[in-house]
């Protein structure tokens, strides 16, 4: 609008001007009036003059103005008061880090490492997961956990949950051996053996610690199905742990193990012997296996002398 009526003016002004110099040159001559309107013309606009070249500056300072900076993660663009930012700069891209496949691995280890070795300080009689070893096995096999790399204190722990159970039930064995004359240190290393410490699945849902079978039929008693050397082999379940032992000295006094009483209460490893003999477990190495428990937790001090 305002560079409208400037142009208006100077149109104006230029016809007189162009008037003027007609009239000038008609009375005196075309080169005198020519220097003569160009000086009086100047004399009277040089002020318009002036502020038509501030104004047009400043208009045009003002209506267009280019600014080009190039920070270090966005370029910015202004144009008549409007800021344009790239794609790029408008979501930055996330840095990305690099971690090869053996470092994760390895930290992974030691990690879980850490957390077992936490976990044995926190409760040191605790069976720590992560290791495929029952409880018994330190005792059985000393050797297994340096061959696999096991910590020692996993091994550790193992040993102590045994003992933990023995010391839980030797006053029920050393009962059973006063009433029934079975050796409290068989007793305890059959249910040390049979339900892993306590913590195999027929001794957790049927607190059954001695792997004893239905009777025939399961009359007169509560019975549930595990997978043992049969598919389909029905065991006892009890209500206390005090049953399961009961049950177990009723079994040893039947006739299939009648050669049993031949033996003195104090010989182990005679009764471990005869075991496996009457047929008790089909495991081959089930004598040798109660015997090594026994001596391994020095079980036969809680055998009552006569």
């Amino acid at each position: 609008m305002f560079l409208t009526q400037i142009s208006l003016y100077l149109s104006k002004q230029n016809k007189l001007l162009a008037m003027r110099s007609v009239y000038t040159t008609n009375a005196g001559g075309y080169g005198s009036s020519q220097k003569t309107g160009n000086s009086s013309w100047l004399g009277r606009n040089w002020f318009n003059l002036i502020l038509l070249y501030v104004s047009g500056h400043f208009v045009f300072q003002k209506e267009v103005s280019l600014d080009v900076s190039i920070p270090e993660h966005q370029t910015t663009f202004q144009a008549a008061g409007v800021s344009v930012l790239p794609a790029a700069a408008q979501e930055p891209t996330p840095k990305s880090w690099y971690v090869p496949a053996s470092n994760v691995s390895q930290f992974k280890k030691i990690r879980e490492q850490t957390e077992k070795a936490e976990a044995v300080k926190a409760k040191p009689g605790a069976a720590v997961p992560g290791f495929s070893m029952r409880n018994l096995t330190p005792l059985l096999s000393p050797d297994y956990a340096r061959r696999k790399g096991i910590p020692e204190e996993v091994v550790a722990a193992r040993v102590q949950v045994c003992k933990d159970y023995v010391a839980r039930y030797t006053a029920i064995a050393q009962e059973e051996m006063r009433t029934y004359g079975i050796p409290a240190s068989i007793t305890l290393a059959q249910g040390l053996l049979e339900s892993d410490a306590g913590e195999s699945v027929l001794a957790r849902e049927s607190l059954n610690h001695f792997g004893i079978k239905c009777r025939t039929k399961c009359i007169g008693c509560t019975c549930r199905n595990y997978a043992d050397d049969v598919a389909h082999d029905m065991f006892r379940v009890f209500d206390e742990v005090s049953e399961s032992f009961r049950e177990h000295s009723l079994l040893l006094n039947s006739p299939r193990y009648k050669a049993l009483k031949k033996l003195e209460p104090s010989d182990y490893k005679g009764w471990a012997r005869g075991l496996k003999k009457a047929g008790y477990a089909t495991d081959p190495r089930y004598a040798e296996k109660l015997i090594r428990i026994i001596e391994a937790l020095d079980l036969d001090q809680y055998d009552i002398k006569a």
